[in-house]
């Protein structure tokens, strides 16, 4: 997954780490279905915020819907913010999954982005000879029961 097209607006200009070969935050997807016609606004902006924070680098923006004969089919985001982050890094069986998800007048926006929520520290801590040795995400569910198993064995 090339990480080439993201969303940049301060970014650019040098006042926020980057993903790098030394940090590169958990990359993560989150996909929302919405009433066709719904006013995305409000949650772009949210988005944008967390983008000039340096807090997510946006990899991926997809607006999805299904055309007449029920197949996924990508559709312009009509927010010149985002120009440049609909990079198509889902593939036809993403669009697909997420097409058959959608019930009757709805569409889906899908989006990749990368955590940056601790490139700081990851600065901080290169600067002191470290290096990131491991990184990865928890299901839900390995840490339900690993939660359930520690208060079991405390009680």
């Amino acid at each position: 997954m090339g990480a080439a097209l993201r969303v940049h607006r301060f970014i650019d200009q040098g006042e926020r780490p980057m993903a790098s070969e030394e940090f590169a935050g958990p990359i993560d997807y989150i996909v929302f279905a919405l009433d066709e016609g719904a006013d995305l606004s409000a949650g772009l902006a949210a988005i944008l915020e967390r983008v000039d924070q340096g807090i997510v680098e946006i990899l991926d923006i997809e607006l999805i819907a299904r055309d007449v004969d029920g197949h996924p089919m990508r559709r312009h985001l009509e927010s010149t913010d985002f120009d440049g982050a609909e990079s198509d890094i889902l593939d036809d069986e993403d669009l697909a999954g997420i097409a058959d998800a959608l019930g009757e007048g709805q569409v889906a926006l899908a989006i990749v982005y990368e955590d940056r929520s601790l490139a700081s520290a990851a600065a901080a801590f290169r600067a002191l000879g470290g290096m990131e040795l491991f990184s990865g995400g928890i299901a839900v569910d390995d840490l339900e029961r690993n939660l359930d198993r520690a208060t079991a064995a405390t009680a």
